[in-house]
């Protein structure tokens, strides 16, 4: 049986949905999410062969909810979107299967088809996706991130993010409320992300949010130390000096 989970943030969807995919006797439903933050707790929950996933939804979309879970626990993803035709393509060309709302009985068909042919040729999932999230990154700037609060995913906004730290390949975010984990793995990917305007990395283990600054101490060996609004200190590098005094004027 293809264990499968509907996730999309509109009550008459999923149930549209359920309603499409009862006529496949192997399809089988093991459970609904009515957002991205619930859609990666029943993900890791059940770990379903399938996912049927709405791309637009508020707070973390479907691309975002990827992004949360490991790379091992990506099951088979259908996207379910109203992109225009040019994102279609790509992803085709990325060989991850699409539903354009609204869904059409025809076209589920297919992408089941495909869905069965994935399972029968063991082809990890994780390959496809990670080209199709690279491809699909978008170009604004983060205004909310997604982080891990134990099993729970809470929804920061990058106003109240003080700095970023990396660490054994994984990357927090503190805010004065504690450090939370997020989905990046590298200061590469999340720092091409974050508005240059008020995120400056200071260290090549520390990002630091501009705002956030409220003491700059320079030391004797042309290094500095900030305290930021959250009580935390952090070491501004040698190499990075320069670009923290052109960012706050001094």
């Amino acid at each position: 049986m293809i264990e499968t989970l509907i996730v999309d943030d509109e009550s008459l969807a999923r149930k549209r949905l359920g309603r499409m995919l009862a006529v496949f006797d192997d399809v089988k439903i093991v459970g609904e999410a009515e957002n991205g933050a619930e859609a990666v707790t029943r993900i890791e929950e059940h770990h379903p062969h399938l996912v049927l996933l709405d791309v637009q939804m508020p707070d973390l979309d479907g691309f975002s909810v990827l992004r949360m879970l490991d790379a091992g626990q990506l099951p088979l993803i259908v996207f379910v979107t109203a992109y225009d035709r040019y994102a279609i393509d790509a992803f085709e060309v990325n060989a991850v299967d699409y539903l354009l709302k609204p869904v059409k009985a025809k076209r589920l068909e297919q992408a089941i088809g495909r869905v069965r042919e994935k399972l029968a040729s063991k082809e990890p999932a994780s390959i496809d996706l990670k080209n199709l999230l690279l491809a699909f990154e978008p170009r604004r700037h983060l205004e909310r991130l997604p982080v891990r609060s134990q099993r729970r995913i809470l929804i920061l906004s990058c106003d109240e993010i003080t700095s970023l730290r990396i660490d054994h390949g994984l990357v927090f975010a503190t805010t004065a409320q504690g450090e939370f984990r997020t989905s990046y793995t590298t200061f590469g990917q999340i720092e091409a992300r974050l508005d240059p305007e008020r995120f400056l990395r200071v260290h090549r283990q520390t990002i630091v949010n501009l705002n956030h600054v409220r003491e700059v101490s320079e030391m004797d060996n042309s290094t500095a130390r900030l305290a930021l609004s959250c009580g935390r200190q952090v070491t501004v590098s040698r190499a990075q000096m320069k670009r923290l005094r052109e960012a706050l004027n001094l």
